[in-house]
């Protein structure tokens, strides 16, 4: 984007877990036309196994100033030196959240649920290793230098086993936090391309209902990693109806 009047974004935290910022300038974009086709994809996992690293990707967007905290700390000189010793890192551009899904799939998630979103990969077996604490770095402008460094250096990662049935109820709710995505993707995408120094109230109340939503879906995924036969229902979401 060029430039935006906007003056308000507090209320973006009850969303994605990210604020919006003002919009980047070309110079210091991180993620903006970022993307990866599955032939890329496998290409950089196997550069990641053959250099013995794990393999990072990072969904995220330039309006979003958590995903551009997050990569503001990874170009760290001294960070960034010690992360590439670990990790195999790309960025990918989820614009207005209506992409990135490609990715997700690749690895067998349905969806991603804020921004930025860091999935780190075994590339040998390509399983997903973080899916259990991955949502934490939608909150990345809340954390200092030491939890990025704990995280990202020291922390070694193990993943949850997650059952047929639960893979059957993270599908299935996936495709409602995309719905929703989709809506809501357009609504912000038309108000940071206006004028208006504040989001109308319909805006706004999605915004919220949105976040609150694809929070609890995630984290009843979690919770009911393991079989179980009977999980969360939720009720019906005001973009569900006709």
């Amino acid at each position: 984007m060029e430039t935006t009047n906007v003056s308000t974004y507090s209320f973006f935290l009850l969303f994605l877990g990210c604020s919006a910022a003002h919009a980047a300038d070309a110079s210091d974009a991180y993620f903006n036309g970022q993307s990866l086709s599955p032939d890329q994809l496998e290409q950089q996992q196997q550069l990641a196994a053959q250099q013995n690293k794990l393999f990072m990707l990072v969904l995220g967007a330039d309006w979003c100033q958590d995903s551009r905290a997050l990569a503001e700390q990874f170009q760290q000189p001294e960070f960034a030196q010690q992360l590439a010793q670990r990790f195999v890192v790309n960025y990918v551009d989820v614009g207005y959240l209506e992409h990135g899904f490609s990715v997700t799939n690749y690895y067998g998630q349905p969806t991603y649920y804020g921004t930025p979103t860091v999935i780190i990969i075994d590339p040998v077996t390509g399983r997903v290793l973080n899916k259990s604490d991955w949502q934490q770095w939608t909150n990345a402008a809340s954390y200092g230098e030491q939890a990025y460094r704990i995280y990202f250096l020291e922390q070694e990662f193990e993943p949850l086993p997650f059952s047929a049935a639960n893979k059957a109820f993270e599908d299935y709710q996936a495709q409602r936090v995309r719905a929703g995505f989709a809506v809501a993707g357009d609504m912000l995408e038309a108000y940071m391309e206006s004028s208006a120094t504040e989001p109308s109230a319909e805006f706004s109340e999605l915004w919220a209902e949105l976040g609150r939503f694809r929070n609890q879906v995630f984290n009843d995924v979690i919770d009911y990693h393991v079989a179980s036969d009977e999980f969360p229902n939720y009720p019906e979401q005001s973009w569900e109806k006709e």
